[in-house]
């Protein structure tokens, strides 16, 4: 198992007070009444009030000192850099290319100086290069409870954010790289964040300090106000907490939000690090007590978070090394994580995440390491129609003779460590090919587990569930897709995990020490099944007592057993786990009231739905008629077969006195290779044809196929889509 204790954020609560002091000196007047426009451009000069379009200003900054609260700031393509002479926001250790305090801004990028009235980004790139030195962007709210900035269309690279964040009183963190928002609200849409950092200041006596949101922190805005991102990337931003001679810093990765709304809708999260600082002391020291990296794409501490349609790939956390105490890494991609006010909430819908990294520090005890993909404490979880996959988790090394690190939770890891309604509910999610390990040392069977999920000392309702070819490592037995169990041990169940898994495929979990198992329960806990299969796994449940005596286990006579699922292509690279045509668990879940499946489509198709997170549609296919012709496309329903097709047939039925396509003749397959689009010529106007795809794999064995579109070529064009399928 994986444990974690409590802990205070370093770096939060006291930054106001740097403003209230700084204040004093420079301070920023709000005026009411704005609506006006201004303009920036890089040939432009800083003079005057930005208002004429004709004569725009240079930098951002000086527009907005000339603006006021509801003011729209138009920026041309360029490149903008600090400038010294316009930042009125001296109270910044780190300062920022753009500073604004108490205002209302609109700042949008992409425009051209011959064209301001259509934003353009792709054409016009408009960047914010913090030159490895400056913070990008702070909106920061202090006299008023409406601060609020509104940007898109920009680029943000290469700002740093460096410790100390402030001197009086000293605190050694370095928070918010690319944009710092402050007791304020914010709305960013079609923005990049790239190659930002924050570098927690190395110190000389305790703790190193803490680097958080190297992209974007978002610090307790206004009590009622939910920040939005849309269609924002996140890429290659780097959190290093610094070295201290008790312990490293803690780290906190590229999106930082602490006690706030957000939602995040159609972005993207890659290649971002949290990386907790180094220690040649012993490693543990203060709240939290050693060096911890959380969340390499998205870290919260506490808040109401939305994800939808949300890519997180590629990510990592590594904690700090030390002599006695390897640091934790917790969340890879994502960590979620409540203070103990019990009202924060995750939900993420139509995302997909993979390859991200969770790696423990190393020490003469390891560090632990929890939730590659995914690492939820204390909170409210649901997720639906998303994928969980090739995550990997691993405890620090241990030294000296000392205990490994555990690693548990490839995929997804949610616990609880106080009591409270942190309920999960997880429906039509594939976990596949996640896996978990502990550190190198003195390892233990059960020193961690739970390839694909974890379930540790909550409730949560699983349905539609497709836990597939996870893998623990091969000194663990607990678990290689699913481990449930108490809150904080078998041995101390203080918190239950209850699980209820219904209408899911467990399949092809295999690898681990002899006697591992697909299914963990732990005493203390409960799991209820209610229908699905069993496929292919070394051993399917811990119910006889082995490798660990088992909770409660109800339900177990619901579950069935084939050889094989069926899947399109599972496995790297495709990680494909839609069903075939073939498969025989289709039509199962009898008595699921589910009303879709992973990709948003109905259920059921027929009048039974399929068990698993896919429910299997004909491929979908379009036809246009011309003149003698009939073009072809199935593309979109190809898609969901990717990796698993090596050739597609046509089948082109012919009425009679109709001439045969020019490509084949009527009734007998025509080979189109790959290709997921044809015209068939040479045909009959007038006359009726029947076409039907069908899709081979590479043994020759139907896979998948369509429902027979009728069409009738003609010289006036209209498009026929028969079916309607969009799968």
């Amino acid at each position: 198992m994986v444990l974690r204790g409590q802990r205070q954020i370093f770096g939060v609560a006291l930054i106001t007070g740097i403003i209230i002091f700084c204040l004093s000196i420079t301070s920023v007047p709000v005026h009411a009444g704005g609506g006006g426009t201004r303009y920036v451009a890089v040939t432009g000069n800083d003079s005057g009030d930005c208002s004429s379009a004709l004569s725009p200003c240079r930098t951002i900054q000086y527009a907005v000192n000339q603006s006021v609260s509801g003011d729209r700031i138009l920026v041309a393509g360029g490149t903008y850099v600090y400038n010294s002479t316009v930042d009125t926001c001296s109270f910044l250790q780190t300062r920022a290319v753009v500073c604004f305090v108490d205002k209302q801004l609109t700042i949008l990028g992409g425009y051209s100086t011959t064209n301001w009235s259509s934003a353009n980004p792709a054409a016009n790139p408009t960047i914010i290069d913090g030159q490895g030195t400056y913070r990008g962007i702070a909106a920061i709210g202090y006299n008023t409870t409406t601060t609020y900035l509104n940007m898109e269309g920009f680029t943000i690279q290469n700002c740093q954010a460096q410790g100390p964040t402030y001197l009086n009183p000293y605190d050694p963190s370095g928070v918010g790289g690319g944009m710092l928002v402050q007791h304020a609200s914010v709305t960013l849409r079609d923005v990049i964040f790239r190659n930002n950092r924050a570098v927690g200041q190395n110190t000389s006596s305790g703790a190193g300090g803490q680097a958080d949101g190297a992209a974007l922190r978002i610090e307790e805005p206004p009590v009622g106000t939910t920040s939005l991102l849309q269609r924002v990337v996140f890429d290659s931003n780097q959190s290093y907490g610094g070295a201290g001679p008790a312990r490293g810093g803690v780290a906190f990765g590229a999106l930082f939000i602490y006690k706030a709304a957000v939602t995040i809708e159609d972005s993207v999260f890659t290649n971002n690090l949290a990386q907790a600082g180094n220690s040649s002391g012993s490693g543990s020291y203060g709240n939290p007590p050693y060096a911890e990296a959380l969340g390499g794409g998205i870290a919260v501490e506490q808040g109401t978070i939305v994800l939808r349609r949300v890519t997180v790939t590629g990510n990592q956390v590594m904690g700090g090394n030390a002599t006695q105490y390897g640091g934790g890494a917790y969340g890879g991609g994502i960590f979620v994580e409540d203070f103990g006010n019990r009202v924060t909430s995750l939900t993420i819908s139509d995302s997909y995440i993979a390859n991200n990294i969770a790696m423990a520090g190393s020490a003469a005890t390891g560090g632990n390491a929890a939730g590659a993909g995914l690492c939820v404490d204390s909170s409210a979880v649901t997720i639906e129609r998303s994928q969980f996959v090739s995550n990997y988790v691993a405890g620090g090394n241990s030294s000296a003779g000392g205990k490994a690190g555990p690693g548990a939770g490839g995929g997804i890891y949610i616990f609880a460590i106080r009591s409270g309604t942190f309920n999960a509910t997880i429906r039509n999610v594939v976990v596949a090919g996640n896996s978990a390990e502990q550190g190198n040392g003195v390892t233990q069977l059960g020193n961690g587990g739970g390839g694909g999920i974890v379930i540790h000392g909550v409730n949560a309702d699983m349905s539609h569930i497709t836990i597939a070819h996870n893998r623990i490592g091969s000194n663990l037995v607990l678990g290689q897709g699913l481990l449930i169990q108490p809150w904080p041990s078998p041995q101390n169940p203080q918190l239950p995990a209850i699980v209820n898994l219904g209408y899911s495929i467990i399949a092809d979990q295999n690898g681990g020490a002899s006697q591992a198992s697909a299914i963990v329960v732990q005493q203390g806990s409960a799991l209820t099944f209610n229908k699905g299969v069993f496929s292919n796994n070394t051993k399917d449940t811990n119910a006889d007592g082995i490798p660990v005596p088992p909770g409660t286990i109800n339900g177990l006579s619901t579950m069935q057993s084939v050889p094989s699922v069926g899947f399109v292509a599972p496995g790297s690279p495709h990680y494909n786990y839609h069903l075939r045509l073939d498969s025989p668990i289709k039509d199962w879940a009898v008595g699921s009231s589910v009303p879709n499946d992973i990709d948003g489509h109905p259920r059921p198709y027929g009048s039974v739905p399929d068990l698993g997170a896919d429910e299997h549609w004909p491929l979908s296919l379009s036809a246009l008629p011309g003149d003698r012709t009939i073009r072809l496309d199935w593309t979109q329903g190809a898609s969901v077969f990717s990796g698993g097709v090596s050739r597609y047939d046509l089948l082109v039925t012919c009425v009679a006195g109709a001439d045969p396509p020019a490509q084949g003749s009527c009734g007998v397959p025509i080979n189109v290779g790959t290709q997921t689009n044809f015209t068939l010529t040479g045909l009959s106007n007038s006359k009726p044809y029947t076409v039907t795809v069908k899709a081979y794999d590479a043994a020759g064995t139907l896979i998948a196929e369509s429902v027979a579109v009728s069409v009738t070529p003609t010289d006036t064009l209209y498009y026929l889509y028969l079916p309607l399928v969009l799968k």
